[in-house]
């Protein structure tokens, strides 16, 4: 359902892949999407409101690509439906449009093609809720459109559906979007402040007695708020420490509490004690996160082995998923979940009653379970002779790190949590490097990465401090 990043449109994790498999992954309710290094757009699972946009309502069983066009850059799923923004700003969209949630103008049912969001062409990122979309354009600016009964488009009004993009206010510093099934929308401010909207059933946005917030309100004073990824009513979110935090419902444990079921978390609680979580990815009622050591966590709801531990017991606080130390992106839909390796390989588990586990069959599992995705040439060698450490991590002014491998680097890049390139350069070609680069840039989480020959070689992510 999310990913940071997503975002996950982040999100900091879609800025190429370390093989042929997917750049950018994403879930939704009973359906999956991915993004291959060559532009092109693949998906398995559920089409029946047309998501998948290839012209069809029909189911598939295993990955397939879905566009011939070659220019898609980011893709992002909501409950029923899909958008997309190609490389050259647009926006594009298929699937359920009951509300006018597509932004095309109309509120003809579904579309089944992909349809092109007005004209502009400096869309940045987007978010698909339960019947609206909320977007960030380049520029910064905050735009929405389709069901607004309970004023998710935060602009003060109810209740007409808007079928077109609308400004949001008018300010231009919003960096981060998570439009949720529950009609709330959670964001982040270049700031690292933390802000939110909509309908305030399960205490996403403040407590029992704020049915609604009809503007973008800030929730915590706090400004070092890095990333956020939100479910149906709950939500998680990681700081610029490496603390990991969860909100909203949590009677599945979600939360990543041990609250009683009842209890509507309207404030963030610190999930555990631990500094090192570097990625987190959200299900319908249950929640992922990633450490820097690379290793898979869930909780929450597990009837149908969501989780990925192997039971179907629910989960009030993280267990490790398996015992790899190779993860890099994890997102989640309504009852299954999907995870990508470091060699690129995609994992599936859960529910599989429409295919959404791409193996081919309609079986549940509850172990995450590799499938296979055509074209994907994995990467292995090549990850066991190369070495990059950053120290100190976190940083402050100066990114010290020092590289050796078998493989040539002559490029070198740091992405933000949005997956925009913040630094860039093209140092000497060589197999040894020793650097010590002046960073001016905000605190938060980024990722260095170094190339060869515009392939990804290594990366390793870092905190920004100051």
């Amino acid at each position: 359902m999310k990913q940071t990043l997503l975002f996950l449109g982040f999100f900091l994790y879609s800025l190429g892949s370390y093989s042929q498999c997917f750049s950018t992954i994403s879930s939704g309710n009973y359906f999956n999407l991915g993004i291959k290094p060559n532009g092109t757009i693949w998906g398995w699972g559920s089409s029946v409101f047309g998501q998948m946009g290839n012209g069809s309502e029909a189911d598939f069983y295993v990955p397939t690509q879905i566009s011939n066009a070659t220019d898609w850059q980011t893709i992002v799923s909501g409950p029923y439906n899909t958008f997309a923004i190609k490389t050259n700003g647009t926006m594009w969209a298929s699937g359920d449009n009951l509300y006018g949630q597509l932004g095309i103008g109309s509120t003809v049912s579904y579309t089944n093609t992909f349809t092109q969001v007005g004209t502009e062409n400096i869309w940045s990122q987007v978010s698909a809720g339960n019947g609206y979309t909320i977007a960030i354009k380049s520029n910064g600016t905050l735009w929405g459109w389709g069901q607004n009964d309970f004023y998710q488009m935060g602009d003060g009004t109810c209740c007409n559906n808007r079928l077109s993009p609308g400004q949001i206010g008018t300010d231009s510093d919003w960096v981060m979007i998570e439009a949720t099934s529950a009609r709330v929308t959670i964001a982040l401010k270049s700031n690292g402040t933390l802000w939110g909207w909509g309908l305030n059933a399960s205490g996403l946005v403040g407590p029992s007695n704020v049915g609604s917030r009809q503007y973008p309100t800030q929730l915590r004073p706090e400004t070092d708020w890095a990333t956020i990824s939100a479910g149906n009513g709950h939500a998680l979110a990681l700081k610029t420490n490496g603390t990991l935090w969860g909100w909203g419902y949590g009677g599945f444990g979600q939360a990543g509490d041990t609250f009683p079921d009842a209890y509507f978390r309207d404030t963030p609680v610190q999930i555990g004690n631990e500094s090192n979580w570097v990625y987190i990815g959200t299900g319908y009622s249950t929640s992922y996160a990633i450490k820097s050591d690379g290793t898979l966590w869930g909780w929450g709801r597990n009837d149908t082995g969501q989780v990925g531990d192997g039971t179907t017991t629910n989960r009030r606080q993280p267990v490790q998923v398996g015992a790899d130390t190779d993860w890099i992106r994890v997102t989640g839909g309504w009852f299954h979940g999907m995870a990508q390796k470091a060699n690129g390989a995609i994992y599936t588990w859960g529910a599989n009653d429409f295919g959404q586990l791409g193996n081919g069959t309609m079986d549940a599992v509850s172990l995450p379970t590799g499938i296979t995705v055509p074209g994907c040439t994995l990467d292995t060698d090549e990850f066991s002779t190369v070495k990059m450490v950053i120290a100190p991590n976190p940083v402050q002014e100066v990114l010290q790190f020092s590289y050796s491998g078998n493989t040539v680097v002559n490029g070198l890049k740091v992405y933000d949590m949005l997956g925009r390139v913040v630094y860039g350069s093209h140092p000497v070609a060589t197999n040894h490097l020793q650097v010590s680069l002046p960073l001016v840039l905000p605190k938060g989480i980024y990722l260095l990465v170094l190339e060869s020959n515009g392939s990804v070689v290594v990366s390793e992510r870092f905190v920004k401090e100051l």
